[in-house]
């Protein structure tokens, strides 16, 4: 495993992201979605944390909370030991971090030209002049494996692993201490998601970032990942140094992403769905008040026994610098 040091510098506790639904519009019940649902972990300095979890476990959520880009409903989020505010001026934590979205085309602005795209944080932020901005951004192309050529065209023009760099460096444009990278590399073909990749990881140790990898796909989070963070239904059922995670997960809803992306011929069935064979995320959605009790992924644990689906089980320590959100962790399905 690569060395990283061991300070903290992003510190989340008991965060929330809750949404107010209505199955219609004569429906006087509300509802409320559980996005994100009192969540607490911490990233290094110097780390590749990774997230992961199936669809609509609340990574992107997540993503968007530490960016200020949604408020959230309870809890804090602390960098560097300050209380995260983006509002306020003088600590500007929107150098300090920074995001690199999903798709490559859609978070470029399609009628700004490359080099304006690229420098636009930096003139915002003070640091380069206006008239500096051609040769700051050329640079940066540069850094990301770009000619200087396109400077002047639109995103349009260019492919999408092209626009995935042009991304990367107007995200690097400040000079962040913490990347946030949710799916950088899901719409890209392979080839290309590869050469990506190998970017981030340089570029990651040649200034020393943290990173939080949000991504679905397991095989590019043994390789590139120093630490695991498993998320399912809002909750966090595992954080597992990467090593020992692709060795033996710890919750048996992480063994089951874990045989996922084992080759065909190996595989036995694997259960995503509950009971009644419907493939939903339990516990996401409850009422306003009295929701559901237990542990979210109670009804389709192949583990679970009664004290699940009454108490919800904390996040703790279950040896080895690795915490887990069950009453029964290393309980493995002998898949």
């Amino acid at each position: 495993m690569r060395q990283m040091e061991k300070e903290i510098i992003l510190n989340v506790l008991n965060l929330s992201k809750h949404y107010k639904y209505y199955k219609s519009i004569f429906d006087i019940k509300r509802d409320v979605i559980k996005a994100v649902d009192d969540i607490t972990f911490g990233v290094f300095r110097n780390e590749i944390f990774a997230v992961v979890g199936e669809t609509g476990c609340g990574k992107s959520t997540l993503a968007k909370l530490i960016t200020g880009l949604i408020s959230k409903t309870s809890g804090d989020i602390y960098y560097d030991g300050e209380l995260l505010d983006y509002k306020d001026k003088k600590k500007n934590f929107r150098k300090k971090i920074q995001i690199v979205f999903q798709d490559p085309y859609s978070s470029l602005n399609p009628k700004k030209k490359i080099y304006k795209i690229i420098s636009y944080p930096a003139v915002k932020n003070n640091i380069i002049k206006k008239k500096d901005r051609p040769d700051f951004a050329a640079s940066l192309l540069k850094n990301v494996g770009l000619d200087e050529e396109i400077l002047y065209g639109y995103p349009h023009e260019l492919s999408g692993g092209q626009r995935q760099r042009v991304g990367i460096a107007r995200s690097l444009s400040v000079g962040p201490e913490l990347l946030i990278l949710d799916e950088p590399v899901s719409a890209l073909d392979m080839s290309i998601s590869a050469q990506v990749l190998n970017l981030l990881m340089d570029l990651q140790a040649y200034d020393k970032m943290s990173y939080i990898f949000i991504t679905h796909d397991l095989k590019i989070v043994r390789h590139i990942a120093d630490r695991v963070c498993v998320m399912y239904g809002g909750k966090i059922m595992e954080i597992s140094p990467s090593a020992d995670f692709f060795k033996e997960p710890a919750h048996p809803y992480s063994t089951i992403l874990y045989n996922s992306m084992l080759p065909y011929k190996f595989k036995k069935q694997l259960n995503f769905t509950d009971l009644n064979g419907k493939n939903t995320v339990p516990g996401l959605i409850g009422k306003e008040k009295g929701a559901e009790k237990g542990c979210a992924y109670f009804k389709k644990c192949y583990a679970s026994k009664e004290i699940c689906g009454k108490n919800e089980p904390p996040l703790k320590d279950v040896g080895n610098n690795r915490m887990a959100s069950c009453f029964f962790p290393f309980t493995h399905q002998g898949l």
